[in-house]
């Protein structure tokens, strides 16, 4: 099977419908802050447009992966429905900014008072590319924490993956606890540029992690015994 003609034309078919309801809900939004930028009279941040854009990049692994079949089913490999993802999300990932960036730039000549919230507002700067790679940052690590989670629930199964989870949150709520974490707020806050910088190379890793994991996957949610030395047929 051709990666072009077949995995990708199918994942980038799961993708479409989703792009075209994101839009709309943003669209309405920006909408909704027009109008309360004249009602409310007031000179603060009205809100965000970036929501529906961003979440759906960290629940896309879970929708992509109901291809997963369809494209072994038709002779295609799972480094090809791995690179299909790749490949259709890095095109969504574009438009988004592009059509983030877009609005927000089109919204200082319609909002009376106030303004929208950016992402990028939280950096000192006001370059028109750093509001663009801001936002792909962020989109970046949340679909590598998002495929990263999918990868090893589908690997898993939903016993080990939820003992995973305990596992990790029990030391998270240690961490938290007891250890002084104004070290890394001040961090966040200070050098919020390099903190964003810093999630995106892991969200690399993770994608890294995910194809390497994912290329000989199970056939079957659940189906790994370990993670090395078990070849799967393609």
């Amino acid at each position: 099977m051709n990666t072009l003609k077949g995995p990708f034309l199918l994942m980038f078919k799961e993708m479409r419908m989703t792009f075209y309801i994101n839009f709309g809900i943003t669209i309405a939004l920006m909408a909704l802050y027009i109008f309360l930028s004249y009602s409310t009279g007031e000179n603060g941040n009205l809100g965000s447009i970036f929501g529906p854009f961003y979440a759906v990049f960290l629940i896309y692994p879970f929708i992509l992966f109901q291809g997963y079949k369809y494209i072994l089913s038709l002779g295609g490999t799972r480094r090809q429905f791995m690179m299909a993802t790749f490949a259709s999300v890095s095109i969504y990932m574009v438009l988004s900014v592009l059509i983030l960036n877009g609005l927000h730039l089109l919204s200082q000549f319609f909002i009376d008072q106030g303004q929208i919230f950016h992402m990028a507002d939280l950096v000192n700067g006001s370059h028109p590319l750093l509001y663009i790679w801001i936002d792909l940052l962020w989109m970046l690590f949340l679909f590598g924490v998002g495929i990263m989670i999918k990868t090893i629930w589908f690997n898993l199964g939903n016993v080990r993956t939820l003992i995973c989870g305990a596992i990790l949150l029990i030391v998270l709520i240690t961490t938290y606890t007891f250890a002084d974490l104004s070290p890394f707020i001040e961090f966040v806050i200070v050098d919020h540029l390099l903190f964003v910088h810093i999630l995106a190379g892991i969200a690399v890793l993770f994608m890294l992690l995910s194809y390497l994991i994912m290329k000989n996957g199970p056939l079957e949610r659940g189906d790994r015994a370990r993670f090395i030395g078990k070849q799967q047929p393609e």
